[in-house]
């Protein structure tokens, strides 16, 4: 749809202009003004009508608003960072001991101290490899080309695989080979048996420089010594009681059913969630209220806009608590399975932060002359409210009370009154730990 030249009247007008006195927005009043994708963003966007503090600018890089040094460090390297962000967190990843991975570090960045690098850095005069004298000991040379490592990796590539691995580029060889999801032909991870390997064949080289030639290991037996530390290494570093490693130690968990359950006698039960990223990227809430009867009394679905998912999850409790106050109910259970979100409401945040408005809202929402709970549950706890979070995003933008359920919800609905539940291992908090249970939940 063609927008309209906006006046310079329309631009001067204040925000105050463009909500009702409930801080929702009059889409009418800029629909032809601007861009939908625009006006989605602005749509999910919460105004407080009631807010006293001045306006401030936020620094919107940072979650709370405030301006960080480090932030602005980000925004300034965005461009480098994104293109190398996997690169450098798949090298701190590798299932490899520690010092392996500092190598590696220093490796990809250049950094370790071949003859040419010694000789650029005016270290040396002799750039040659020492046993390789009418060829420049690079970094390429040591790792791939020198007979001990040309020896090695031609009997652990696989034949069809050989061209493409001895011709690519120096930098995007390793970063191929260090992010690899394949299997060596020894059955361990390739990316952690290509990192060990360059280890030791860097080790072979240092005995040779610092011990003489005779000291190192002929080809095969290199190959051998390295399939063997390499093997070792990696189980030991998968093993939680071997070197240290941080083998990937399974957390105490029970087995236990989870569904929805009812609230108790004279209390109102309101599942709310929110949903993003679906058509357009756009954002939907939606949610149910039950008795302790687990009838339906109530509900909702509202399209609003575009944003996060933290935001639409904050945007279903506000929803939720507002249809349930003008329903007149003065006990209320309400259930959101994000646990940020709740955090988030629970937590006095700065003024600062992007979600400022709406969370005032909810507080005084919350503070009015009722009693309200708000707690955590869990997704199959909640699967009338999230089946009806996506269910808005048929609407246009706005919130609408449902009086009776959909159509397509019934059988969830079914579902929670016969009581059905479905299994999930739950972690079990250490004695020793300070973060709270429903916090480990997530």
């Amino acid at each position: 749809m063609a927008t309209e030249t906006i006046s310079e009247e329309d631009l001067q007008r204040p925000v105050s202009e463009f909500v009702d006195e409930d801080g929702n927005w009059k889409v009418e009043k800029f629909a032809s003004l601007l861009p939908q994708e625009i006006q989605h963003k602005i749509t999910a966007h919460a105004v407080d009508p009631l807010a006293t503090e001045e306006d401030h600018l936020f620094w919107t890089p940072t979650t709370d608003g405030r301006f960080t040094t480090k932030s602005a460090y980000q925004i300034l390297h965005a461009a480098l960072a994104s293109a190398q962000q996997s690169w450098w967190k798949a090298i701190w990843h590798l299932t490899v001991p520690e010092r392996v991975r500092c190598f590696i570090w220093l490796l990809a960045q250049g950094k370790v101290s071949s003859n040419e690098v010694r000789a650029h850095r005016r270290l040396t005069q002799e750039d040659s490899c020492y046993r390789c004298p009418s060829q420049t000991e690079s970094l390429p040379h040591i790792f791939r080309s020198c007979p001990p490592a040309a020896f090695f990796w031609h009997r652990v590539v696989p034949s069809a695989a050989q061209q493409e691995f001895f011709s690519l580029p120096w930098e995007e060889w390793l970063r191929r080979n260090l992010t690899s999801k394949e299997s060596s032909s020894t059955g361990l991870p390739w990316d952690a048996f290509f990192g060990i390997s360059l280890w030791c064949l860097w080790k072979n080289r240092n005995e040779g420089v610092f011990k003489g030639i005779n000291k190192t290991l002929s080809a095969p037996s290199l190959m051998q010594s390295i399939k063997i530390k390499a093997g070792i290494w990696i189980r030991a570093w998968n093993a939680p009681t071997l070197l240290g490693g941080r083998g990937n130690l399974a957390p105490n968990r029970v087995l236990t059913d989870i569904g929805w359950q009812p609230p108790p006698a004279g209390w109102t039960k309101v599942n709310v969630d929110g949903a993003a990223g679906g058509s357009q990227g756009l954002a939907g809430a939606g949610g149910v209220i039950r008795d302790s009867n687990s009838c339906w009394q109530g509900g909702f679905v509202s399209n609003l806009g575009s944003c996060s998912a933290t935001l639409a999850e904050l945007w279903a409790i506000y929803h939720g608590l507002r249809l349930v106050w003008n329903k007149g109910y003065k006990t209320i259970i309400i259930e959101s399975d994000s646990q940020l979100a709740i955090q988030l409401v629970k937590n006095r945040s700065d003024p600062l932060h992007p979600y400022a408005a709406l969370l005032s809202t909810i507080r005084r929402k919350i503070s009015l002359d009722w009693v309200v709970n708000l707690v955590h549950t869990y997704r199959k706890g909640n699967r009338v409210a999230d089946w009806l979070s996506k269910y808005s995003l048929v609407y246009p933008y706005d919130m609408y009370e449902l009086e009776k359920p959909p159509q397509e919800a019934l059988h969830i609905l079914q579902d929670d009154q016969r009581g059905i539940t479905f299994p999930r291992n739950i972690v079990i908090p250490s004695p020793t730990s300070s973060i709270s249970e429903e916090l480990l939940f997530l």
